[in-house]
């Protein structure tokens, strides 16, 4: 019973974070009908893709805690780039991502190596955070981190889905700020 229920944890969370993004959405524009309609018909075309979605072995192996590495140092890379550096986010993202894939060319072999280009993309996200939110290079470590432990628990959802690399950096950024808003205040 508790295996199932750990199997279904990642998948929960990654439904959780889009309901909660949602509800953000409809409380922050609670007086326009237009919002409150798209926020219906976005959950429930959510509760029927989440319901289509197959789910796969979950077995984790060192490559997928490799990957946490990488999300960490995807994070760190393009919030100096973004913020010290002045080139902005997008370029910043650009950059991790194109370096980033280049990473299995140093041992075709590697299955380390070949997880290497998503979870860097995915911390690339995490660092195109605004100075306004994410204070400090601390806090991108922290959320890559986060990020990273998110990839890993949802590596086997939603595999070929677009948005599911921007959604765990949103998850991470989100689940660090609440953290801290809560713990540090």
């Amino acid at each position: 019973m508790m295996k199932q229920i750990v199997k279904k944890l990642p998948f929960l969370l990654l439904v959780l974070l889009h309901v909660l993004f949602l509800l953000a959405v409809l409380l922050e524009k609670l007086n326009f009908i237009s919002i409150l309609i798209f926020v219906v018909a976005a959950l429930m075309l959510m509760v029927i893709a989440y319901t289509k979605v197959p789910t796969q072995d979950n077995t984790l192996l060192y490559k997928d805690y490799g990957a946490i590495v990488f999300v960490v140092l995807g994070a760190g890379l393009a919030y100096y780039i973004n913020v010290n550096a002045g080139f902005g986010p997008v370029i910043a993202t650009g950059a991790v991502g194109t370096f980033a894939s280049m990473l299995p060319w140093l041992n075709r072999n590697s299955a380390l190596l070949k997880e290497a280009p998503a979870a860097a993309y995915c911390g690339s996200f995490v660092g195109m955070s605004s100075p306004n939110v994410a204070g400090n290079m601390l806090f991108i470590l922290f959320a890559g981190f986060v990020a990273g432990v998110l990839l890993v628990f949802s590596k086997n959802i939603f595999q070929g889905y677009g948005g599911k690399l921007g959604t765990i950096a949103f998850g991470g950024v989100a689940l660090t700020y609440l953290i801290m808003f809560l713990f540090l205040r």
